[in-house]
């Protein structure tokens, strides 16, 4: 079975807390009927999101829901992928207000989510891995490998990733 990438937009793939544009990022804005959004973002990431579709199976998993397929994918040359959406916000105890969703969603899949608000806590399976990335500095080449190297089984299985300093 495949794993999935779960992938968050504001924080992973739009660095939204940077100062400034960090090296790589181009500044867009995406208009939608009558909403307007500034964001940040890398087209470096759409080719190496496009090679981990390779070995991944790529899924939103964004407050943007179907609007990452409408918006963002196309900016990054992404194919549309499948949604995970949010019905309502479930009250949880600690961690991500997504990850009973995510839960749901995965069911017994192997899989890596990425998100600038997830923590150790999230998941603790095996084949689970949650991989916090820090929203001043968004995805990196150093992500990148990384989550390259866990779907290799080099490394990583079942541990989350320390955040970026």
């Amino acid at each position: 079975m495949r794993p999935l990438l779960l992938l968050d937009v504001d924080g992973p793939l739009n660095p939204h807390r940077a100062d400034g544009i960090p090296p790589g990022y181009r500044e867009h804005e995406i208009t939608e009927g009558t909403k307007t959004w500034r964001l940040l973002l890398n087209p470096q990431h759409g080719v190496e999101l496009n090679k981990l579709a390779s070995t991944f199976d790529l899924v939103w998993a964004t407050s943007w829901e179907h609007g990452a397929n409408r918006l963002l994918g196309p900016v990054l040359g992404l194919p549309e992928l499948p949604t995970i959406t949010w019905s309502d916000r479930r009250p949880v105890p600690q961690g991500s207000w997504k990850a009973p969703y995510v839960a749901d969603w995965v069911g017994d899949r192997p899989f890596i989510w990425v998100d600038d608000e997830v923590g150790e806590s999230e998941f603790t399976a095996d084949h689970q891995l949650v991989y916090p990335v820090d929203a001043r500095i968004g995805l990196t080449a150093t992500d990148f490998a990384a989550i390259r190297s866990w779907a290799d089984g080099k490394s990583f299985a079942g541990k989350a990733f320390p955040t970026h300093p």
